[in-house]
């Protein structure tokens, strides 16, 4: 059986990995799942090949192929901003948030993306915004600062926004905004991408498989997360219990595309999201780092 190692670090993309993982094995493939420790080396790892794929953190990824690292996007399970805006209960519209504040979660895409949301709804200039980190509020707790009142607005990511709306805030919707690399994104090099082909071509029809099962076969889904991720989910999640864990399906199940594949606004957005911040990217075409030959071959092998 032919392996292939798989580098993620945050467990929240788990349960669609091993769902990867136990499709992949009808492939003779074998998936090896490695968790990144917090501050290891990340791009590193990729450029030297002692891992084939990156699962996520495409949107900075970015600047190590402006740099001339050959990194290469070839799959994208999640196409839209996967974060609710929960707002204090005094604000009934978007264009409500005009002289409000947004608390902003730092540092990463959490902090730039609502930026640029805000700037291409033309709010930009006329909502404040306040960074608070997770040492300050706790795992997603930004929402905190709603609820006190020190500001009236947060996105957070759906996976975490119960406490928020229990704690009496509102769920305000809003246009679908779209970002590649809200969860499971699969990065590997222009070398592994040739000299591995069959391997990575397989990583990319197993992703196709995972999402269809996500979709058609909730029972095997929890199945794989009650017996391979209940130990990550629980210390990371704080999913306590049987409903919670088929909660957490269903939120993961419904973010996910029908297939993963990027759209252009989700490659644009992230790209330009860090403009201001990370000059290197003036010069890159996005485009440049997506392969779409794996996600075509595997559309044709679907039929």
């Amino acid at each position: 059986m032919r392996t292939l190692r798989l580098l993620y670090r945050d467990v929240d993309r788990a349960p669609y990995l091993y769902a990867m993982r136990h499709c992949a094995r009808r492939y003779d493939l074998e998936l090896e799942l490695l968790l990144a420790a917090p501050g290891g080396e990340w791009a590193e790892r990729l450029a030297r090949h002692d891992v084939q794929v990156i699962a996520e953190n495409y949107w900075g990824l970015q600047s190590e192929r402006a740099r001339g690292q050959p990194f290469v996007t070839f799959g994208s399970a999640v196409n839209i901003w996967n974060e609710k805006l929960v707002v204090d209960p005094s604000i009934r519209s978007v264009d409500d948030l005009r002289g409000k504040t947004l608390a902003l979660r730092t540092p990463g895409p959490q902090e730039l993306l609502p930026r640029l949301c805000l700037q291409d709804r033309g709010l930009a200039a006329v909502v404040a915004t306040k960074l608070y980190t997770d040492r300050e509020a706790g795992r997603w707790g930004q929402w905190r600062k709603v609820a006190e009142g020190e500001c009236q607005a947060f996105f957070i990511t759906y996976l975490y926004a119960q406490a928020a709306l229990d704690a009496g805030l509102k769920d305000l919707p809003y246009d679908t905004y779209y970002f590649e690399g809200g969860n499971v994104t699969l990065t590997t090099t222009e070398a592994l991408a040739r000299d591995q082909r069959a391997d990575i071509q397989g990583c990319m029809n197993v992703a196709f498989e995972a999402s269809h099962l996500f979709q058609t076969d909730g029972a095997t889904v929890l199945r794989i997360m009650r017996e391979e991720t209940w130990d990550l989910l629980r210390e990371h999640l704080e999913v306590p219990d049987e409903a919670a864990l088929e909660r957490t399906y269903q939120i993961l199940r419904d973010e996910l595309a029908p297939i993963p594949v990027p759209t252009a606004a989700g490659i644009d957005n992230p790209w330009r999201m860090r403009l201001d911040t990370a000059p290197e990217l003036r010069d890159l075409n996005p485009l440049l780092m997506w392969d779409f030959s794996f996600a075509r071959e595997a559309q044709r092998a679907r039929g």
